[in-house]
């Protein structure tokens, strides 16, 4: 299995390809095709060293340094993945119909919110909540048992008490810690959102450029009468594609929607319809072990989009020759939908002059720059240091509580404990999901983006809807 690394940058992001994990051994198989993939590059190294006589067998540095080269491009040659498993990410790529909703949907009856237990911060924080609740009761029996005062279970411990009367001078440091975390985490909580959104909007923005190419395409593509073979789905006073417009219609809508496809398999994401299919408690180690991309974007992957048409063989071959790692191949499809643009319009295919060019390349480099941006949104979501900070004053201050209100809520205190924990603890839990807007880190946490609804939607989009709404056009319509 081979894991995804990226680093983006807006202006020339380097997305480096699936490196091995550490745990990760070639078995002979692998050894003797990359050995043979270093000889074609190194034929020094190829004489110098042989490396097998009965099995391969790795026997020099600089040769085990060109298998890792060759690993890191991103390639798996023999993957131990099933063709059930093909066939299930075939589907994925293809499919255009949502079957749930982009995000987890709400009703704003206060009932049916109360009663909800998936996707709340109720389900993230419920153990620590349930210890704070313990630790107040510990300390109230304890109180209790080592104080030389009584008072009844639910009355105000005594304030001459010298157990209540230490206990004062952590409530004055608890308030302290109260006013300065409650700024910080609702300005956290706020900041949060507004990176959540921002993500979300970028996916939107995403689909939209795809849906403006696309618009335009179909709009510039020359038209001529309808032949035979339209006539039975049209009128025949009708007008649709003509035969080379109709080529670069396909071909650009084809690649422009595999290339959204391709952006979102190397995109690491944890709730994308595959990965988050069986429901499962998955940490983010198991999270990548599950990714889309080593599979869908390996020769077999690409094999299986050809046996269902998706993609021809020579494409599938300049995909694998290209001298790029699959992380890369959506913007070796874009480019191509540039290139058949440009020569749409040379040739005729595509009607529309400089104005129809000027706007269509527009919207590609601004497609461009919006699959930038989502690994720039990711990478820089949050410093570390301000992390910590935040984590570290919240849970202090949810551990001070039982301390710091037992002066003056006595056995009240253990409720009181409890929902304190519950906001505060919460909303540094919300607000973490909030930045891990793809499920990456845990996919239990219900604030997560599902990549599968916005692929199907998409596929939708750029192979259905344009096309078909330009496929005809009454004649008399045109008679002005």
């Amino acid at each position: 299995r081979l894991l995804r690394r990226g680093v983006g940058g807006r202006g020339g992001s380097r997305v480096l390809a699936f490196s091995p994990p550490r745990s990760f051994k070639l078995n002979a198989k692998h050894q003797h095709t990359l050995l043979e993939r270093h000889e074609e590059v190194s034929p020094a190294a190829s004489t110098t060293t042989r490396l097998y006589s009965t099995k391969p067998k790795v026997a020099s540095r600089s040769l085990q340094g060109a298998l890792d080269e060759a690993l890191d491009e991103g390639r798996p040659s023999f993957p131990g993945w099933t063709k059930q498993q093909l066939n299930e990410l075939t589907d994925w790529a293809v499919s255009d119909e949502a079957n749930r909703a982009i995000i987890r949907e709400y009703e704003p009856d206060a009932l049916w919110l109360w009663t909800k237990w998936q996707g709340t911060v109720l389900k993230l924080v419920v153990i620590p909540v349930l210890l704070a609740g313990s630790a107040s009761v510990l300390l109230d029996v304890a109180v209790h048992n080592l104080s030389a005062s009584s008072w009844s279970v639910l009355s105000i411990p005594p304030a001459d008490d010298p157990i209540i009367q230490q206990l004062q001078g952590i409530n004055k440091l608890w308030g302290y810690m109260l006013t300065l975390c409650t700024f910080l985490l609702t300005f956290f909580t706020a900041e949060a959102y507004k990176h959540w959104r921002a993500v979300y909007f970028t996916t939107r923005a995403i689909q939209g450029r795809i849906n403006d190419i696309c618009l335009l395409v179909t709009v510039g593509a020359e038209r001529e009468d309808c032949d035979a073979s339209k006539m039975l789905a049209f009128d025949s006073n009708t007008s649709g594609y003509s035969s080379r417009g109709e080529v670069v219609v396909d071909k650009v809508t084809r690649m422009v929607k595999l290339s959204h496809t391709f952006f979102w398999a190397a995109t690491p994401t944890g709730t994308n319809g595959v990965v988050d299919a069986s429901q499962e408690n998955l940490d983010a180690d198991d999270i990548e072990e599950r990714a889309i991309g080593p599979l869908l974007l390996s020769p077999q992957g690409l094999q299986e989009l050809v046996n269902t048409n998706e993609i021809t063989k020579e494409e599938r071959e300049s995909l694998l020759n290209c001298g790029l790692g699959p992380t890369q191949y959506c913007y070796v499809l874009l480019q191509w939908v540039g290139l058949h643009v440009m020569h749409g319009l040379q040739s005729g295919a595509l009607r529309g002059g400089n104005g129809l060019e000027e706007n269509i390349l527009r919207q590609i480099t601004q497609l461009r720059a919006e699959y930038f941006t989502v690994g720039d949104q990711t990478s820089g979501r949050m410093p570390l240091a301000y992390m910590q900070l935040l984590q570290v004053l919240t849970d202090s201050l949810v551990i001070l509580s039982p301390l710091a209100i037992y002066p003056e809520l006595g056995s009240l205190s253990v409720p009181a404990t409890m929902l304190l924990c519950y906001f505060f603890k919460g909303q540094l839990e919300l607000s973490k999901s909030f930045l891990d807007p793809f499920g990456n880190e845990s996919i239990t946490r219900g604030q997560n983006l599902r990549v599968d609804v916005l692929v199907s939607e998409l596929n939708f989009g750029a192979n259905s809807r344009w096309r078909q709404a330009g496929a005809a056009l009454p004649f008399n319509e045109f008679e002005y």
